[in-house]
C-alpha cells in the first residue's frame, strides 16, 4: 500500500484535490476517509462528487441523518456517513456490504467503523488539522 501525502490551504483546495482524486476512480472503488470532526471530510467529498459529474459542489451535504446519499455521473457515487453508527450492529454491518456491492464508487465518511469487517481493496484517506486554521494534512494510502 503507498502512502501519498498532500496538504491543503483552504477548503477551495480540499475540494480541488477531491476533484483530482476522482478522475483516477473507477466503479468497484471503495474511498474510506478517516479523520476528526470538521477536519474535512464532507469539502473532500464535494470535490469528488463533482469530478464524478455527479453535481455541483453545492449540492453535497453529509448524509449523517440519511446514512447515504446517491449522485449519478460518469459513476455513480455512493456518499455514506456512518457518525451516528458509533458502534456498528451486525445487521449494519450486513447492510454495508450489500450496498457497497452495489455498482459505482463509495465514499463512507468514518470510514474506520467498517474497515475492520471489509475483504476488498480500498483507499483509506486521512484527513487531519494542519498548523494553519484551514490547513488540512492529508494521508491518502491506496492499495
Amino acid at each position: 500500500m503507498g502512502i501519498v501525502t498532500r496538504t491543503t490551504r483552504s477548503v477551495e483546495e480540499t475540494i480541488a484535490l477531491g476533484r483530482e482524486l476522482a478522475a483516477g476512480l473507477a466503479a468497484g472503488d471503495l474511498v474510506l476517509l478517516c479523520g476528526p470532526m470538521g477536519a474535512g471530510k464532507t469539502y473532500l467529498t464535494k470535490g469528488i462528487v463533482a469530478g464524478l459529474g455527479g453535481g455541483a459542489e453545492d449540492d453535497v451535504a453529509s448524509p449523517a441523518y440519511d446514512i447515504v446519499h446517491q449522485f449519478p455521473g460518469r459513476e455513480t457515487l455512493h456518499h455514506y456517513d456512518l457518525f451516528r453508527l458509533q458502534e456498528l450492529s451486525g445487521d449494519d454491518v450486513a447492510w454495508m456490504m450489500e450496498s457497497l456491492a452495489e455498482p459505482g464508487v463509495h465514499v463512507v465518511e468514518w470510514g474506520g467503523r467498517i474497515e475492520p469487517h471489509l475483504k476488498r481493496p480500498f483507499t483509506r484517506i486521512t484527513i487531519g488539522f494542519g498548523n494553519e486554521p484551514e490547513e488540512r494534512v492529508i494521508e491518502i494510502a491506496a492499495p
